[in-house]
C-alpha cells in the first residue's frame, strides 16, 4: 500500500505583498537579484521569468530592511520548496533576532 503525501504550505504568519529587491545567492557560483512578490516571517515569493533553482535549494537570501532607523543588509537562509513559471517560493530556515525584528517592522509597521 503507497503512501501519498501532499506538499502544502501552512502560513502561520501575514504574507505582504511588497516591493522589494533581493539577491539570492545559491551555491559558490550563483547569485541572481529577483524582486519580492510578498514577503512573511516564514518566506517569501520572487518573482522571475524563468529561474534555474531546484527544489529543495538551500540558498542565502538578501534583503534590505530598516532596523532601528538604520538600513541594514539581512542575510536569510532559506529552502526552495516551489518553482513555476511565475517564479520561485523560499521557505526561511533559522534566522537571528535582528532580521526578525527587521523582518517584523517591514510586515506590521503601518
Amino acid at each position: 500500500m503507497k503512501t501519498w503525501q501532499m506538499n502544502i504550505e501552512h502560513r502561520t504568519s501575514i504574507r505582504k505583498k511588497l516591493t522589494l529587491d533581493i539577491l539570492i545567492n545559491y551555491d559558490l557560483l550563483y547569485s541572481r537579484r529577483w524582486k519580492v512578490h510578498d514577503l512573511s516571517l516564514n518566506g517569501t515569493l520572487i518573482q522571475a521569468d524563468r529561474t534555474d533553482l531546484p527544489p529543495g535549494a538551500i540558498v542565502e537570501a538578501v534583503l534590505r530592511m530598516k532596523e532601528q532607523g538604520k538600513y541594514s543588509l539581512y542575510r536569510l537562509p532559506a529552502e526552495v520548496v516551489r518553482v513555476d513559471r511565475q517564479g520561485a517560493a523560499l521557505r526561511f530556515r533559522h534566522y537571528d533576532n535582528h532580521a526578525y525584528t527587521a523582518l517584523v517592522d517591514l510586515l506590521y509597521a503601518s
